[in-house]
């Protein structure tokens, strides 16, 4: 399988040893944290299980392969929230319709459904009862995040599958061939995005590393003199929620070194400002500090029509005026 991730065809080759085995089984529920891959890993699957002859990987020549190849098979469907919104009831029993039909190349029936998290309560009551009574070659794929919430009922009607994040060696070795840099500022990027290569990999092809610690050095004098015009103006309105994610990676890390926390960092490159940061700070205010800053995140993605800057100056005023102690 040269077209996966090397960290993907491990479970790869897992999952498609129980259908060769003739274990397959009807829904499969698989879990991977974004900058995995993992849809590199879906469409390989997908093409698998729709394959009239797959052995290792799909055949590739018969006429299901063709069909996926040119996104055009009648029997493979894609179940998806629309404009963000959740997936709703309507959309599942539309769904239950087709696949409660014979296929009509006489082979698999496939429902692939991404973001499965996103089902209402109403749409996965309705998803269960097909799965609860499975049609014959006719199989589910759901996709979902690690720390994504699912209905109990489907999850237990699901073989479950959590793809593992690769080994720190295993990414090194990838991401060196695919961009030139010292071995430090490979690590740097990686703990940036808690070991997740193909985010990583953007963050050294788009500079953040720098960027990111010009940022922060400017989070450090908006500490230093209380004033939050000090970083205001260095914030961009295409990156907001990330340089808040990068204020909150700061303050996570202060808060793992007052808890003598030493795994997980994702700011291990600028330890010394974080621990000297720490020291100035209760354990309280910190949790303090990284609530205020999740709350502005939450507020930037889920309210419309306020002023980006307003919100950014209503946490910053927070921070100052409980959290940050006087010299």
């Amino acid at each position: 399988m040269s077209e996966l991730y090397p960290w993907l065809v491990p479970t790869y080759h897992k999952i498609i040893q129980t259908f060769s085995e003739g274990l397959g089984h009807h829904a499969l529920l698989i879990k991977a944290d974004q900058g995995l891959g993992a849809e590199d890993l879906f469409e390989a699957l997908t093409k698998h299980i729709m394959c009239q002859t797959p052995d290792n990987a799909p055949c590739g020549h018969c006429h299901a392969c063709h069909l996926m190849a040119a996104h055009s098979h009648p029997d493979f469907h894609v179940l998806a929230s629309q404009e963000s919104k959740d997936i709703g009831v309507d959309q599942v029993r539309a769904i239950n319709d087709v696949v409660s039909q014979h296929a009509q190349q006489n082979g698999n029936k496939l429902v692939y459904i991404q973001d499965a998290e996103r089902l209402t309560e109403a749409a996965a009551n309705a998803l269960l009862k097909t799965l609860e009574e499975p049609r014959p070659n006719t199989y589910f794929l759901l996709q979902t995040e690690p720390s994504s919430s699912l209905l109990a009922t489907i999850y237990s009607r699901c073989q479950v599958w959590n793809v593992p994040l690769p080994t720190e060696a295993e990414v090194l070795t990838w991401l060196s061939s695919q961009f030139q840099a010292e071995t430090s500022e490979l690590l740097t990027a990686l703990a940036m995005n808690l070991g997740r290569p193909l985010l990583a990999l953007e963050t050294l092809q788009q500079g953040l590393i720098e960027q990111r610690k010009n940022f922060l050095r400017q989070f450090w004098l908006f500490y230093r003199r209380r004033s939050p015009l000090e970083i205001l103006p260095f914030f961009e309105k295409e990156r907001t929620v990330q340089q808040v994610d990068w204020i909150l990676a700061f303050l996570s890390d202060a808060i793992k070194y007052k808890l003598e926390i030493q795994n997980g960092w994702q700011t291990l490159d600028l330890k010394t400002g974080v621990t000297q940061f720490a020291d100035e700070q209760t354990a309280l205010g910190l949790l303090t500090a990284n609530k205020i800053m999740q709350k502005v995140r939450s507020d930037l993605l889920t309210i419309n029509g306020v002023n980006t800057e307003l919100m950014l100056l209503d946490g910053l005023t927070k921070l100052i005026t409980d959290v940050f102690k006087d010299k």
